[in-house]
């Protein structure tokens, strides 16, 4: 007989996925809403408020053992869940515009008998192939390297919400105030917090960040 993954005991039921949103507190909701506005960038999502609300139908969905949902390990913070949660869905959407855009080019090359034409109503004229897929290789390296140190940074910060936030802002570009503002953070949290992000990154990449 097959275990229903609701009934798991290392991850959370439906009712207690409610439960957890339903008691987050107004700061830990604004800041929710912060990641899902820095995360819809490129993605079908036009308000953040639906990517968060995405991340939660997915949550109890996993909780229920159907579909494609999200389980959340009761070992993780729910916050941190969440924020990975809707980083997925943004990430997963946004591969999904792309490829509709790939899709209408090779719609076009298919119509008008070669793809130098189809470039060529796309914007894209004179494009070396050669040289752009070369340079779309090294960038998509640089990208992935790149991604596995975020990934593997975020993990070890997955129940730290003051270094993520920080983390979010540094994605984002922002200044030290713009952060503290956005996730209501005290000067003296957010020293802190950068202090213990920068042990971190010592212990993790060693000999790879500035002193």
């Amino acid at each position: 007989m097959t275990k229903n993954p609701s009934h798991d005991p290392d991850y959370a039921t439906s009712e207690e996925v409610g439960d957890a949103f339903g008691a987050l507190t107004d700061a830990e909701l604004r800041r929710l809403g912060k990641f899902a506005e820095a995360y819809i960038w490129g993605t079908e999502y036009t308000d953040p408020l639906e990517l968060v609300d995405e991340a939660v139908k997915r949550t109890l969905i996993g909780a229920e053992g159907k579909g494609k949902g999200r389980r959340w390990p009761k070992t993780v913070a729910f916050m941190a869940f969440m924020v990975k949660t809707m980083e997925s869905i943004a990430d997963g959407s946004r591969e999904s515009v792309v490829q509709k855009e790939t899709d209408h080019l090779e719609v076009l090359a298919g119509a008008g008998g070669d793809s130098e034409h189809a470039l060529g109503k796309g914007g894209h004229a004179h494009v070396d192939v050669v040289e752009a897929a070369i340079e779309l290789e090294e960038t998509q390296a640089r990208q992935a390297a790149a991604k596995a140190d975020a990934d593997l940074i975020e993990r070890h910060f997955a129940d730290d919400q003051e270094v993520l936030a920080i983390i979010e802002g540094e994605k984002e570009g922002w200044k030290a105030e713009e952060t503290r503002q956005a996730f209501d953070m005290t000067p003296t949290a957010y020293d802190t917090a950068r202090r213990r992000l920068r042990r971190g990154l010592n212990k993790l990449m060693p000999g790879r960040t500035k002193s």
